[in-house]
C-alpha cells in the first residue's frame, strides 16, 4: 500500500491529540488522514468535529473507527484501504488509546506514544510477583498455542508418541543467547512491562508528558529504568526510541526543535 501511516497512542488524556495538533501545524505539508481509534462498547463519545471536520483544521478527512479485539485485524485494513482509493500516496495519522491488541493490527510505519509523568515504577513495570504471574501465563499461553496449532500434546494419552529427548539444560550463554533473541526480546517486554506499555519497545519518539501526573522520587528512577531498557532493545533489534519530556501543548526552546526534528520523517505521505 501506499500510504505513510503513523500510529499515536498513549493513556487517555495524555497529550496525544495536542501532538497530533503539533504535527499537522508544523510538519505536514499535505493533509493528512486522521483516524480515531476506540474500542467498542467503551465510554468515550464521538465528538461532533469527528463526524464533520471543519475546512481549515488541517486534515484531509477524519474517521472515527470502532473496533473490538478480534475483529480490529479486519477493520483497520479496510479504513486504510479506503483511504489508498481515493489518496493513492496519502498520509494518514491513527490515534488510539493504550491497547496491546492494536499493536499488530497494521505494519505501521513509524510509531508515537505519549505517555503522563510516572509517578511511581509500578506505573510502568510490573512489580517482581506480577512478573512470574505474567511468566507463568506466557508459558501457558504457548503451550495451549502449541497443542492447538501443531497437535504436540494428546488430549488423552492414548495417541502413540515419540519419547521425549533427554537435553541438558541451557547453558548461560545459550540463555543470554535466548533473551537476546526477537522472540526473548518480546517475552521480557511482556513480563517486565504493563499491558499499557508493552508497544513502548517498538516506538520511534516516546514523549513524557510533565503536565499530566505528577513528578515524584521515584518518577526520575523509572525515566531511568526506560533509558536503560530502550538501550538493551537497540543492542537487540539495532532500533532505538527517543524519549522527550516536554508537553506537546507547549513545547519550547530546545526540546520542541528536537522533537519536531524526530517527528518530521513521520510526516510524509506514501511511496
Amino acid at each position: 500500500m501506499g500510504l505513510g501511516v503513523t500510529f499515536v497512542s498513549g493513556l487517555r488524556r495524555s497529550g496525544k491529540s495536542a501532538l497530533i495538533s503539533l504535527m499537522v501545524r508544523e510538519l505536514w505539508s499535505t493533509q493528512p488522514h486522521y483516524i480515531r481509534m476506540v474500542r467498542t462498547g467503551g465510554d468515550k463519545l464521538q465528538p461532533k468535529s469527528v463526524a464533520r471536520p471543519a475546512e481549515d483544521c488541517g486534515v484531509a478527512s477524519a474517521r472515527w473507527l470502532e473496533y473490538d479485539s478480534e475483529r480490529v485485524f479486519e477493520i483497520l485494513p479496510e479504513a486504510l484501504t479506503a483511504i489508498h482509493r481515493r489518496d493513492r500516496y496519502g498520509s494518514v495519522v491513527i490515534e488510539a488509546d493504550a491497547d496491546p491488541n492494536l499493536r499488530y493490527a497494521y505494519p505501521y510505519d513509524h510509531r508515537v506514544l505519549v505517555m503522563p509523568m510516572p509517578e511511581s515504577i509500578g506505573d510502568i513495570f510490573r512489580e517482581p510477583g506480577q512478573a512470574a504471574h505474567e511468566l507463568r501465563r506466557v508459558l501457558d499461553d504457548t503451550a495451549a498455542f502449541a497443542s492447538e496449532i501443531f497437535g504436540l500434546f494428546a488430549h488423552n494419552g492414548d495417541e502413540d508418541r515419540e519419547p521425549s529427548e533427554a537435553r541438558p539444560d541451557f547453558s548461560a550463554t545459550q540463555m543470554r543467547g535466548f533473551l537476546y533473541s526477537p522472540l526473548g526480546d518480546e517475552l521480557a517486554t511482556r513480563i517486565q512491562l504493563q499491558p499499557e506499555y508493552h508497544g513502548l519497545v517498538e516506538t520511534d519518539v516516546i514523549i513524557v508528558n510533565p503536565s499530566v501526573g505528577a513528578a515524584t522520587v521515584e518518577t526520575p528512577v523509572c525515566l531511568r529504568r526506560i533509558e536503560r531498557l530502550l538501550e538493551r532493545v537497540h543492542g537487540v533489534t539495532g532500533r532505538r526510541g527517543e524519549l522527550f519530556v516536554c508537553d506537546p501543548a507547549n513545547p519550547t526552546g530546545r526540546v520542541e526543535k528536537k522533537l519536531l526534528k524526530a517527528l518530521e520523517p513521520m510526516c510524509v505521505g506514501g511511496k
